[in-house]
Formats: structure tokens, C-alpha cells, sequence
């Protein structure tokens, strides 16, 4: 058994996790480290391709004892309740759902999206709270599925989800399927939605992209925007652009240095 260990900004840190579950990690470690910055430490069978690999994130590989990589990846993944109604578990967690509370099962090392990033929680805790009963939800870059999941546990009467990777489609697809639920997911971006179907459109994805989807957010004229997957920095630039397009702020959460900004039609424009 091996390790490598990656330094990188914190920001980087779901992208890179993806990366090293997808070469075959058996497990990764994160520690956090000053000036927002994150050391990573996953482990593999055999060194093999390590050591040209990652050459941006300062990596160094290192031989490590024989362990149970399985029960130390399972342990990683506490289950939590989220929000006012959800509790997030991974799918080989055995602990009781809290009375009152929805589980979401997680499906961690498939692709972005387990609940654990601050953006994701933010994007949960807002559907949470801002979902309305039977409306119908677009979920953009939608990953692993997580949040068109939660958007039927939490009541939607429809989700939908796009992504622009092909791969993430198939991963949602089967998370979906496995935990009882049924979404449409379609390849692309909101720009291949139709207009006046949603009441709901959540993205979880970075700030230039937001920019760039602007039109089609507004194009679809959901009541609610929920939008996310950006640091504080960004923040602003978001919030300009869609004002323009006839959104006013609603809200803002913040987790860290992450924001999620909740936006509705703006009546007067």
C-alpha cells in the first residue's frame, strides 16, 4: 500500500477527491492547513503512475503499513442531518433515520456531489427551505444527482437534471435508480431546457458558468434561483448579472467562504 500526498487550495479539493476515487483511491484523508489551503492524502494499491502524476499539487508518494482502507473510507463519512427535514448518510451507513427527518443516501467516490463540500450543504439547506410542495426542479451540473434527489425527497413533483458530462449522467442515473427515485436527466446545459417547465432551478457550479447561463436561467423563468458553488470573491459578479436579467436577492447563505444566493423574479422589472 501507498500514499499520495497532494497540498492544494481549498477550493480544489472536491475536483482533485473526484480525480483520486476515479484513478482507484482505496481511501483519502483531508487535513486542512493555514492560508485556506488543504493537504490530501489518498491511498493506493500500487505505485504505479503515481509518481508522474499531480505534478501541480507539491505530490509525493510514500509507502504506508498494510490497513483496512475500507473501514477507514467508510468512517470518513459520518451521517448528519442537514437543514430542518434531511439526513445525509452514505449508502453503507446502517445508523436510524432521526424521526422527522428524510434520508438521502450519498454515494461517495462516483462523482461530485456527497453532501460534504460547504456549496452542496448550502444548496441542500436552501431547497430545504425553499422548495414549495409539487413544484418542478431544474437541477444544472447536476453531478451525482445529489440535489434533484433531495428535491424529490423534499416533495417536488418533478426534477430534472443536465450535466455537460456524459459520464455524471450515468453515475446519477444509477444513484437515482438504486435509492427509489425517479428524475429525467438529459445531457447538456440549461440551455437545452424548455422554458416554463420549472419553477426551480438550482447550480451548483462556478461562477463564470453562472455568467454564461444567465440568459437561459431567466429563458426559464423559474420562481426560484437557487445558485451556488462559488467563493465570497464571486459573490458579486453572480448577483449583478442576474439582477439584470430581472432577479432580485432573496437570500444569502454562507458556509466558510462559500456562498449560495437565492434569488425571485423581480416584479417591478
Amino acid at each position: 500500500m501507498f500514499s499520495l500526498v497532494l497540498t492544494c487550495a481549498e477550493s480544489e479539493v472536491e475536483q482533485l477527491s473526484a480525480e483520486l476515487w476515479e484513478r482507484g483511491a482505496a481511501g483519502i484523508e483531508e487535513i486542512s492547513l493555514p492560508g485556506s489551503r488543504c493537504q490530501l492524502r489518498a491511498y493506493f494499491e500500487s505505485p504505479e503512475g503515481l509518481a508522474d502524476a499531480f505534478a501541480a499539487f507539491d505530490r509525493r508518494v510514500e509507502p504506508v503499513p498494510d490497513v483496512d482502507w475500507e473501514s477507514v473510507s467508510r468512517q470518513a463519512w459520518p451521517a448528519f442531518p442537514l437543514g430542518r427535514r434531511l439526513y445525509v448518510a452514505a449508502e453503507w451507513d446502517e445508523s436510524p433515520t432521526p424521526a422527522g427527518r428524510l434520508r438521502l443516501t450519498v454515494h461517495p467516490g462516483q462523482a461530485l456531489g456527497t453532501g460534504a463540500h460547504p456549496a452542496t450543504r448550502l444548496c441542500l439547506e436552501a431547497l430545504d427551505q425553499y422548495l414549495e410542495p409539487s413544484e418542478a426542479v431544474l437541477d444544472v451540473g447536476t453531478g451525482s444527482g445529489i440535489l434533484a434527489a433531495a428535491a424529490l425527497l423534499l416533495g417536488a413533483r418533478m426534477a430534472a437534471g443536465c450535466d455537460i458530462d456524459f459520464a455524471s449522467l450515468g453515475i446519477a442515473r444509477r444513484n437515482l435508480r438504486a435509492d427509489g427515485l425517479a428524475a429525467e436527466l438529459f445531457c447538456g446545459s440549461a440551455r437545452a431546457a424548455r422554458a416554463g417547465v420549472f419553477d426551480l432551478v438550482v447550480a451548483n457550479i462556478n461562477a463564470a458558468t453562472h455568467e454564461s447561463l444567465a440568459e437561459d436561467y431567466a429563458r426559464l423563468a423559474p420562481r426560484l434561483l437557487v445558485l451556488s458553488g462559488f467563493p465570497e470573491r464571486d459573490a458579486p459578479a453572480v448577483k449583478t448579472t442576474m439582477q439584470r436579467r430581472g432577479y432580485r436577492v432573496e437570500a444569502v447563505r454562507t458556509e466558510e467562504e462559500w456562498r449560495c444566493l437565492i434569488l425571485c423574479r423581480d416584479d417591478r422589472s
